[in-house]
């Protein structure tokens, strides 16, 4: 009797273990095959990389516009064409600043000091306001009307801007005179009799 008693518990004891083995490759089994499941973390190749646009580059436009500077006898006004990026009105008036080009056809000369500053050139209901750090330091009272007709009539004559008079300002302030000799206290408009024909 205790011989198949202690036969039926190792029976038991083994059918236990077996068992508990069993689970245990069960389990070993099922968690693997969930990580086997799984999808693999895909590595982007080159082709199916997503690629972001190129930034694009602002598109830059040019302008031809007219630029008027003295004649040899400094008594009219001489158009000069160049091309200008972005042409704006303080733009137009720092390119005066610069003085007519060498390689211009019609012989003409500066009007404004190569020295001066252009602050600022704001457009507010058509009238352009010129602020300059100072006044003009120029010769006579001809040349100080032929540097502010040159900035006025370069301005007003180009119709893109739609400017039809210019206000001077010097440090963002109104003044009586740029150069001394002419009074700009009130706004201008463009002087036809100044342009040579």
């Amino acid at each position: 009797m205790k011989k198949i008693i202690s036969v039926i518990l190792c029976s038991l004891f083994i059918f236990t273990l077996t068992a508990c083995a069993k689970s245990e490759v069960k389990k070993e089994t099922t968690s693997t095959s969930v990580v086997k499941d799984q999808p693999k973390e895909e590595i982007p190749t080159v082709a199916t990389q997503v690629k972001t646009p190129e930034a694009t580059k602002p598109v830059v436009q040019s302008s031809d516009v007219v630029l008027y500077f003295s004649d040899d006898q400094a008594m009219y006004l001489v158009g000069e064409k160049r091309t200008i990026e972005n042409p704006t009105a303080k733009s137009i008036v720092s390119e005066l600043v610069k003085g007519p080009s060498t390689k211009s056809a019609v012989k003409s000369y500066a009007t404004l000091p190569t020295n001066l500053e252009v602050l600022d050139v704001q457009v507010k209901e058509k009238i352009a306001y010129v602020d300059l750090k100072t006044g003009l330091k120029v010769e006579g009272s001809a040349g100080e009307n032929m540097a502010l007709y040159s900035i006025i009539n370069t301005l007003i004559l180009d119709k893109e801007l739609g400017i039809t008079k210019v206000q001077f300002l010097v440090n963002g302030k109104k003044v009586t005179t740029m150069g001394g000799q002419t009074d700009v206290s009130m706004p201008f408009v463009e002087k036809n009799e100044m342009m040579k024909k």
